[in-house]
């Protein structure tokens, strides 16, 4: 049996932009699950976002979210502290971009968590800001592999 690491992150892309919004996929995985929505966000939500993980303590939690849960298509992440090295937990809700006029249940929901080391979310809060402003790219958060 051949065991392979795959590796834990979560990738936010602008895949469409106009002058009042932009559409961002979002992939996240642990390694052992997977999962991709497209949501669409504003500069200004996702930089504030981009501002609070300025500097990011890991003493409470902080949360961010995009579309409307049970809606059209949703993205959220809550970061937690989790221990005293440092370590914060990233749990992430992906919901699928499709209507759901007839049944909930039709609509897929992945619900996933990473763990990440501080440093990690310097680096995803320099992208992120960046992805904001200029509304292109791609910003990544790597996780923990062990």
């Amino acid at each position: 049996m051949h065991l392979q690491i795959t590796p834990s992150y979560l990738a936010i892309k602008v895949i469409w932009k106009d002058d009042h919004m932009f559409e961002i996929n979002v992939q996240a995985t642990n390694g052992r699950y997977l999962g991709t929505t497209d949501v669409y966000e504003t500069s200004d939500n996702l930089a504030n976002f981009a501002r609070l993980l300025l500097n990011y303590k890991a003493e409470k939690d902080l949360i961010y979210e995009a579309g409307k849960k049970d809606g059209y298509a949703y993205f959220g992440m809550k970061l937690s502290p989790i221990n005293h090295s440092g370590h914060i937990s990233v749990l992430i809700n992906l919901e699928e971009n499709v209507a759901t006029e007839y049944r909930d249940d039709e609509k897929d929901k992945l619900k996933l968590e990473i763990i990440v080391e501080p440093h990690a979310i310097d680096v995803f809060q320099k992208e992120l800001l960046k992805l904001a402003i200029t509304e292109e790219g791609i910003a990544t958060l790597y996780g923990r592999t062990d």
